[in-house]
């Protein structure tokens, strides 16, 4: 498939579960402006200028995630000259902010000049985590750390594809193709969630199915527990059947058992059954 073709799959897709998002004109929104777009580039300059003069500092830098193709998310930031940030697709530019920082409490503070929309293709977490994973440099959002363990988990972190051009957190670039060892330098209370060995699980219940705006959501319950190492925020993917490519979240979790909730396109995949298989690795 070429980029223009994956594009246009991607925005069919985009335009069926979204409509309102892609009929909006985002041009309208002052943010898109020559003079924003302007701004924006001079001071992603001074950032740039001021990093040249920064050592392996533990957040200042430019970062990246996306794929290539739909997604191309990138941040420069720096502690005196703050940061930008833009977010372009195959339609070109999605969004654009900018502005200043803080760092308290070993957090990463955006201080955005223009609303931050989170939704659809736009928009970036307001508050974001340094993590050093060996050589790597990550900010992640600081209230998806469970999600960047669950990469861990799942084998997607450290991220390989396309020769390391594509990530699901934003990385340091350069970081890209740089080795990892032992942990990422996480809280140690998420810590806990980085497993030494992949859970296996099976649907032992499927306790309630319901449809909410073209989605279906069923609950279910696995046979593994806490005494497995299973925690409340985990994903497990669905190993068998293999043509099934949902992942169940966990909700609630017992000594030997657990609950989890897994969401489907209503008219695509069976419903969740109790022959499904499941683990934590991809």
């Amino acid at each position: 498939m070429t980029k223009w073709s994956h594009c246009a799959v991607l925005f069919l897709i985009g335009s069926l579960l979204s409509p309102q998002l892609y009929s909006q004109t985002p041009k309208l929104d002052e943010r898109f402006s020559e003079a924003s777009v302007a701004a924006s580039e001079k001071q992603t300059k001074k950032i740039r200028q001021e990093l040249r003069d920064l050592k392996d500092h533990d957040w200042a830098g430019e970062y990246y995630f996306g794929d290539g193709l739909g997604v191309n998310v990138s941040l420069a930031l720096a502690p005196k000259g703050g940061f930008t940030f833009s977010w372009h697709g195959c339609l070109g530019l999605y969004d654009l902010n900018y502005g200043g920082v803080a760092f308290t409490n070993g957090t990463v503070k955006l201080l955005f000049k223009y609303p931050n929309k989170q939704e659809g293709f736009q928009g970036l977490a307001p508050e974001l985590l340094p993590v050093r994973w060996g050589e790597r440099h990550y900010l992640i959002a600081a209230d998806h750390i469970v999600d960047f363990a669950n990469a861990i988990n799942a084998g997607s972190e450290p991220s390989s594809l396309f020769g390391g051009r594509s990530a699901s957190f934003l990385l340091r670039r350069g970081d890209e193709k740089k080795p990892v060892s032992g942990q990422p330098n996480l809280p140690s209370e998420f810590l806990t969630y980085i497993l030494a060995e992949p859970i296996k699980a099976k649907i032992s219940f499927v306790e309630q199915t319901r449809l909410e705006h073209a989605r279906r959501i069923t609950n279910v319950r696995l046979d593994v527990g806490s005494i497995d190492g299973l925690k409340a925020g985990m994903e497990l993917y669905v190993h068998s059947p293999s043509r099934i490519f949902e992942t169940a979240v966990v909700t609630d979790v017992s000594e030997h058992s657990a609950k989890a909730v897994i969401e489907q396109m209503e008219t695509t995949d069976p419903a969740p059954s109790t022959d499904w298989e499941l683990s934590t690795k991809l």
